[in-house]
């Protein structure tokens, strides 16, 4: 049983060294903020971050690396990815700049159909993933409920 343990440990240990764990937590908080600053000024009320909206922009957030497109890599339209979700803003930045939470919001409101989501009035959750890939693009998705 401690050797089994051990091993565990140790292989843990390495999968951390290989794919470390990249926590973006402040900067989810900031998108949704940004967005509740928009909603406000529109008289909409805020909306909160949900944990399973997020493991779901969180899943959608790699598969963007892999394919950036409401398309999920298999096929499946991106709504499969949870039964939580009725929207889902994408966003893929090249720079620091780009990636920052005021600009991603920005951008998303001055496109009409993401605008549509982010004033939904019947919205009052999301979930913010980011993804940093090897080449330096980091892939941020915000799924509605």
């Amino acid at each position: 049983m401690k050797r089994a343990l051990i091993t565990l440990i140790v292989m843990m240990m390495v999968f951390t060294m290989v794919h470390p764990i990249k926590s973006y937590a402040a900067t989810e908080d900031e998108i949704v903020a940004q967005m509740n600053v928009a909603r406000t000024n529109a008289g909409l009320g805020t909306v909160t971050l949900d944990s399973n909206l997020s493991a779901a922009a969180q899943t959608r957030a790699l598969e963007c690396a892999e394919y950036f497109s409401h398309t999920r890599p298999d096929g499946q339209a991106w709504s499969t990815v949870s039964c939580l979700t009725n929207g889902e803003n994408l966003a893929r930045a090249r720079n620091a700049n780009q990636s920052n939470p005021e600009n991603v919001v920005l951008a998303w409101l001055l496109s009409p159909s993401h605008k549509r989501n982010v004033m939904r009035q019947t919205c009052t959750s999301v979930g913010v993933g980011y993804y940093k890939a090897d080449n330096g693009i980091t892939y941020i998705v915000c799924e509605f409920n």
